[in-house]
């Protein structure tokens, strides 16, 4: 693996926290990493020094309760509330209900709320739940859509929320279009997640291997480049010169 060294020099230069997510074995180093409820545990905590724990929309029977104890357990940084993908008012509801529950436990961590559109209507609903507490507000919901919609969701609610506030892009991961809004903006976006480095990287594609052998070392490596490619692009060092940076972010 390449030394932290030259990754430090990376996450230094960067003006967002990019967090990781997916299965590596544990054994790649990277400063920030997001894993989902009922992943793998006892390997990726400890390989990070920010750790954010998702409550995993896809399963609705773990609850803001279970991710909140999880948490305790693995001694993780953030938690990630569950929302209800697609519906903002049943999102706002099971947010409250997430933050009366955070107020009193034992976790002390940050809680991320993740919004469903529209964002800024939605933050507006729970500023007075939140008030006092250490809160991420996450953009979700649109892991799927093209960077110029993520950008105007971003943009609508660091309006609506002020300078102040943490705005993390749920699932955003890193394009070249992104990239370039938060070289231009980097007060825009403080942290963005994505899996894509884990999820395309696969034992079938590994030569000569019939997947019962040693493989994760080589998946981790490929992982570990994919990541260190995505940080270097929200960093300075990809940004070669105005034209570049304007053919990117096009009508932005």
């Amino acid at each position: 693996m390449i030394s932290r060294e030259y990754v430090q020099r990376l996450v230094d230069a960067t003006p967002v926290a990019y967090y990781v997510s997916g299965n590596d074995g544990g054994r790649a180093w990277f400063p920030w990493r997001m894993n989902k409820a009922h992943a793998p545990e006892g390997t990726h905590e400890d390989m990070c020094e920010h750790f954010a724990l998702d409550s995993n929309f896809k399963d609705d029977t773990v609850t803001n309760a279970d991710v909140l104890d999880l948490a305790v357990d693995l001694d993780a940084d953030a938690v990630v509330l569950a929302d209800v993908y697609h519906d903002a008012d049943a999102t706002v509801a099971a947010l409250r209900g997430g933050l009366a529950l955070a107020a009193d436990h034992a976790f002390d961590g940050t809680v991320v709320l993740p919004l469903q559109a529209p964002h800024a209507d939605s933050a507006t609903r729970l500023r007075d739940d939140a008030a006092g507490m250490d809160v991420w507000w996450a953009i979700g919901g649109l892991k799927d859509e093209p960077a110029t919609v993520k950008v105007n969701a971003a943009r609508k609610l660091r309006d609506a929320l002020g300078p102040d506030a943490h705005i993390h892009g749920l699932g955003f991961g890193v394009t070249e279009q992104l990239a370039a809004v938060v070289r231009d903006d980097p007060d825009l976006l403080d942290s963005i997640d994505n899996a894509s480095s884990a999820s395309n990287a696969s034992v079938r594609d590994l030569d000569g291997c019939d997947g019962k052998n040693e493989k994760m070392s080589v998946l981790a490596a490929r992982m570990t480049a994919r990541r260190l490619e995505n940080l270097r692009l929200l960093t300075p060092y990809a940004d070669d010169g105005e034209d570049q940076r304007q053919a990117a972010l096009g009508d932005w």
